[in-house]
């Protein structure tokens, strides 16, 4: 036997049991249940609930019947608390819990306590709705569901500068002011049945700002007001809210479907089948666990040759980082929480989403892109018991999130392959449509050094707007003939943002893998009706870097007009060698040689890509050939005129030294 003494017993870790319950608090709300529920736990044994001052006791309470809700932690347990608690405690909740538990004895004891107010009793009528709407008691659920506007514990949906004004049977009595509600996936399946009636083309809406796009793709000729900008000095208009018209269309239907798209796919000649992926549902408690899949164990089931793209609009930075070391992932180059109608846009040229139940399916579903919806065990009241999203999308294939598996994927991924492949590409016509000259932009491009800025100097003499461009020096005395604001706010950023080098030399973008940007139009034109464009005249933009990034331009202009400006290969080299800001890099002409190759390659893919594209021979322009340029002038909607042309080439730089 030792002599040594016996150690100490170990003492007890004093426990925070304040921290700990707010910490239990923090991870409810962020949708954490099990963690919640891991951290309550313990609390809820005997001696430690009794350590707890009554304020964090009922808020213990609370956190438990909220983690039975979503069928986490002991449901016998938070049964028996539910009936034992004062029926005047945690009301709304507590009679959602009941219908959640099958207790409609404990749910009609919360519901006529008589401390229930109108809010309490239009939050019952509005859970009830739900509950019968996802059991397909639509007839009942409907008409309780209507009851929302009053209730407590669901989000504020009708704004403080209008009135209520129930939806009646029939169109012919509605008011003209229609309040669109909720999240983004629920305005679009409203939408979706109002368009489907197909009697409030030029009705009044509100709503966010944010869903004024919405109104102006899918009922042009209707009006948006923003509802923090409803004048109220006439009094508070009368509207109906826009999830009521789904009861109405189930009235006339027979079904929640609404029977129509908002949009179509669509396939660009240059893109690549693309699969969106979004892997953690909408914010809150819908983020919940069984609306979440770990990102890495997703990418893990994807094929190697699979494309993605991320849909996830909260990406976390551990995620971003994941992403970007996966060869197969893709990141849009843009916020697609800022303007649904863009997102919806990119969304529309996949090849097919795969999604946990979010705003994406809603996306998708409405413009007819392939689904294969996620779903949770606990299904949204859309889905009902069957939980099966083909019921209102019918380009929507179910799978269940437990037989989710690399082998439930491959064969969906490869049907919507083949969907794909069928799908008609958007060929433009030979001749442009007569769009606004915003929407038709010359785009001029081509190796560094060949003779863009010469061939766009003379282009602006025929009148293409470029606004403020960058000044000349001592490589280019008559200036490079590039929009400062777009070269240096849109287009370095961009590739920036994909870790290519912003000058354009090294390392280059992978063309033929650029994600989506979406916005980029808009931002474009926001940035030269800045500087004082008008609209009236044709415009242009000149940059060898838009080698690099033709897709995303490509796209966001499908009207635009390219001119690939070519110039003999060792002319293109000397003066790369020789130029101040190329000299950095190499002054040896073996050096820019691949160099060149990699830019060229890119310029083929746009000139078999399908745009609009012309070739013009710098050569010929230098030797005093202008009229090569009259095919673009044409093209363009611009008046050629020779002599003006030359009087521009007698400006221009020497050959040696052209940009």
């Amino acid at each position: 036997m030792s002599d040594r003494p016996a150690a100490p017993a170990p003492q007890a870790r004093k426990v925070d049991l304040a921290a700990l319950l707010k910490e239990a608090q923090a991870a409810f709300t962020a949708g954490r249940i099990s963690r919640c529920w891991e951290l309550i736990a313990p609390l809820l044994r005997q001696p430690a609930f009794d350590r707890l001052d009554a304020s964090r006791q009922q808020a213990l309470r609370y956190l438990q019947l909220g983690c039975a809700l979503y069928a986490i932690g002991d449901l016998d347990a938070a049964r028996q608390l539910n009936r034992d608690l004062p029926t005047h405690l945690f009301t709304p909740m507590r009679y959602r819990l009941s219908l959640r538990l099958r207790d409609p004895a404990q749910a009609k004891r919360l519901r006529l306590d008589p401390t229930n107010g109108p809010r309490e009793l239009a939050d019952f009528r509005t859970s009830a709705g739900l509950h019968e709407i996802w059991a397909h008691r639509y007839g009942t659920g409907f008409p309780l569901y209507a009851a929302r506007w009053q209730a407590i514990n669901f989000p504020k949906v009708l704004p403080d500068s209008v009135t209520h004004a129930p939806l009646p049977a029939e169109p012919s009595g509605d008011a003209g002011l229609i309040v669109l509600e909720q999240g983004l996936g629920d305005v679009l399946f409203h939408l979706a049945h109002i368009k489907a009636e197909g009697a409030h083309e030029t009705s009044a809406f509100t709503g966010l700002a944010k869903y004024g796009p919405l109104i102006r793709r899918y009922f042009p000729k209707a009006s948006f007001t923003p509802a923090d900008r409803i004048a109220t000095d006439l009094g508070r208009p009368r509207a109906h809210l826009a999830a009521d018209f789904v009861g109405r269309g189930y009235r006339r239907l027979g079904t929640i479907a609404p029977g129509i798209t908002l949009d179509q796919p669509r396939r660009h000649p240059f893109d690549p089948p693309v699969f969106g992926l979004c892997w953690r549902g909408g914010s809150g408690q819908n983020r919940r666990e069984e609306r979440h899949i770990p990102l890495r164990f997703l990418l893990d089931m994807l094929p190697l040759d699979c494309r993605i793209l991320a849909l996830q609009f909260d990406l976390t930075a551990e995620e971003r980082a994941i992403l970007q070391a996966d060869p197969r992932a893709q990141v849009p180059l843009a916020d697609i929480t800022a303007n649904p109608v863009e997102t919806i846009d990119m969304i529309r040229g996949l090849a097919g989403v795969i999604s946990v139940d979010s705003a994406n399916w809603h996306m998708a579903g409405f413009s007819g892109v392939p689904l294969l919806a996620i779903m949770n065990k606990t299904a949204h009241w859309f889905w009902g018991p069957e939980a099966d999203a083909h019921s209102v999308f019918a380009c929507a294939t179910t799978l269940p999130k437990e037989e989710l598996s690399a082998r439930s994927l491959i064969p969906w991924i490869e049907q919507a392959l083949a969907r794909w492949s069928d799908r008609p590409v958007a060929a433009l016509p030979a001749i442009p449509p007569r769009q606004p000259p915003a929407l038709r932009p010359l785009f001029i491009t081509g190796l560094p050094r060949s003779g863009t800025s010469l061939v766009t100097r003379i282009l602006q003499g025929q009148g293409l707007w470029l606004g403020e461009t960058i000044p000349g020096n001592a490589d280019n005395p008559e200036g490079y003939g590039e929009n400062r604001r777009i070269r240096e706010k849109h287009l370095k950023p961009i590739l920036s943002a994909l870790s290519a080098d912003p000058r354009g030399v090294a390392p280059l973008p992978r063309t033929e893998a650029l994600p989506p940007c979406p916005g980029l139009a808009r931002r474009l034109l926001r940035a030269i009706r800045a500087e004082g464009y008008d609209g009236k005249t044709p415009w242009g933009y000149k940059d060898p870097k838009l080698a690099l990034l033709w897709p995303l331009f490509a796209r966001a202009f499908p009207g635009a007009i390219w001119v690939i400006v070519e110039r003999e290969r060792e002319a293109v080299l000397t003066s790369l060698a020789r130029a101040s800001f190329m000299r950095r890099h190499s002054t040896s002409p073996e050096f820019w040689k691949p160099f060149c190759a990699c830019y060229e390659d890119r310029l083929a893919g746009l000139a078999d890509s399908g745009v609009r594209v012309l070739t013009v021979q710098a050569e010929a322009v230098m030797g005093g050939d202008v009229a090569t340029l009259a095919p673009v002038c044409e093209m363009a909607g611009l008046p050629f005129d020779a002599d003006r042309a030359r009087a521009a080439l007698a400006r221009g730089s020497a050959p040696g030294s052209t940009s």
